[in-house]
């Protein structure tokens, strides 16, 4: 499964053998993104790859002497996200439109599931700026973020089925799961209304090393091609259903591929914030066993997500933010952590779905929308659980719950800060994990399942 219990080192004279075949790759995905539905390549993106896409810009709202009117432009930013969401939920997207062919399948909006609306499956992420400095009762700005899904595309990233054209799977699939689903989120500040999205292209290349430099993918031109044209498909089904919904809703916009965010012009580029990271990998795995030897079975997984976001505290409930005193006397002073949905979402996997917890603290959420509101997609933390088969043996003897680490996210999403920035956050990503980490064990420790303790695993994500 190449895995190890042990941290493997990466130095960057091994990656020369390999990353000319992913150089490549990169390359037509990069090449594959400039053009989209007829348009022209844009400039904005030139030869590189950024985490963040600036899809669309909308005018702000002024009144009848052309000033703008900040509270109205905030609460239009708000029907803009309502409106993306209303028709992601409703529209079904294998049915052709016009002359457009059918996707392969129905996007979704996440975070639906048991009943959940449209306005509270959509993310509102607090920032330090106010809605109008002219009127602070207004309160501050909150980027709206949602999560949209589609089983087709996720099912092969996470190694559910194979490739599209091919016979092959993502190896250790479930492993990449914090790293999914897409986002989008819309903002405002007092020039446009924006949509942004994460960039699938950037997205597969930073987050999905282990893919890209995978013998399969420097062996077999056929995946190797199959592979890069999917997160390209992405890509280009959410800037469309995106823009079907502007127009659904009748509203006017400027369509847009801005590269938003740190730039990668190779792929070097990348293997270096990845060996920069603790773990030489955008993510963090600790797997765990039962101390009666006996396996996970099916709904244990969902258990334990859910007992994590109770543990965590819930978005929205009395009380959020606030945990018992023997875990907030060690969390990091006014975290104030939470869940940011009731339920976990579920993520295609096998042998039962990949349950993801997405968490937030509004503390540090301000933080990081401190540096730049694009960096809205980028949160909030997430957390998956699944039960694994680590010594392929048939039995899921392995809880593994897999972290995103922010020590990672801060040098590969967040390194377009400036100097002063970086060295005023330098201890949050350690504050961050360490927090998650305790809340995690908390809710192990306070479970009816009896466990060995947790062994951290690493995937090699460099060659």
């Amino acid at each position: 499964m190449n895995i190890d219990t042990h941290k493997s080192g990466s130095t960057v004279g091994r990656w020369v053998k390999k990353s000319l075949c992913a150089g490549i790759v990169m390359g037509l995905a990069m090449s594959a993104s400039l053009s989209f539905a007829g348009e022209k390549p844009k400039k904005d993106n030139g030869n590189m790859m950024t985490p963040f896409a600036q899809i669309a810009k909308i005018q702000v709202v002024k009144d009848e002497r052309g000033n703008i009117n900040r509270e109205a432009t905030y609460l239009k930013t708000k029907e803009i996200a309502t409106a993306i969401a209303t028709y992601v939920a409703t529209v079904n997207d294998t049915v052709p439109v016009g002359d457009d062919e059918a996707f392969p399948a129905d996007w979704i909006v996440g975070g639906m599931e048991g009943g959940t609306t449209i306005e509270e499956a959509i993310l509102r992420i607090p920032s330090p700026e106010l809605i109008d400095p002219e009127n602070p009762d207004l309160g501050i700005k909150m980027v709206n973020v949602m999560d949209l899904c589609n089983a087709y595309y996720a099912k092969q990233a996470l190694g559910v089925t194979s490739i599209k054209g091919t016979d092959k799977k993502v190896v250790n699939g479930y492993s990449h799961a914090p790293a999914l689903p897409c986002e989008i989120s819309t903002w405002n500040d007092d020039n446009h209304i924006y949509i942004d999205m994460l960039d699938p292209n950037a997205i597969f290349s930073i987050f999905f090393t282990d893919v890209l430099v995978s013998a399969d993918m420097q062996t077999d031109p056929d995946f190797a091609a199959a592979i890069t044209a999917l997160p390209v498909a992405v890509k280009n089904e959410i800037k469309t259903i995106v823009y079907r919904a502007l127009d659904t809703a009748d509203i006017k916009y400027n369509t847009k591929d801005k590269a938003m965010g740190p730039k990668y012009k190779t792929v070097e580029d990348i293997f270096e914030v990845v060996a920069a990271s603790p773990n030489t990998s955008p993510y963090k795995h600790v797997a765990y066993t039962k101390s009666d030897g006996t396996a996970f079975e099916a709904g244990q997984t969902s258990a334990v997500a859910q007992a994590i976001i109770e543990a965590m505290s819930i978005h929205g409930e009395e009380g959020a933010g606030t945990h018992p005193w023997d875990v907030d006397s060690i969390l990091s002073p006014n975290s104030k952590w939470r869940s940011a949905r009731h339920l976990p979402l579920g993520l295609p996997g096998t042998p039962e779905k990949n349950w993801v917890i997405e968490a937030c603290s509004p503390t540090y959420a301000k933080m990081a929308m401190g540096t730049g509101m694009h960096h809205a997609t980028a949160l909030p933390c997430e957390i998956s659980v699944q039960r694994v088969d680590l010594d392929e043996d048939g039995s899921t003897e392995s809880l593994v719950i897999s972290y995103l680490d922010p020590y990672f996210m801060f040098g590969a999403l967040f390194s377009d800060m400036s100097d002063a920035e970086k060295t005023a956050l330098g201890e949050v990503p350690g504050y961050i994990i360490n927090d998650l980490q305790y809340i995690v064990q908390h809710a192990l420790d306070t479970s009816n399942i009896e466990l060995d303790e947790g062994v951290q695993i690493w995937y090699t994500m460099l060659p």
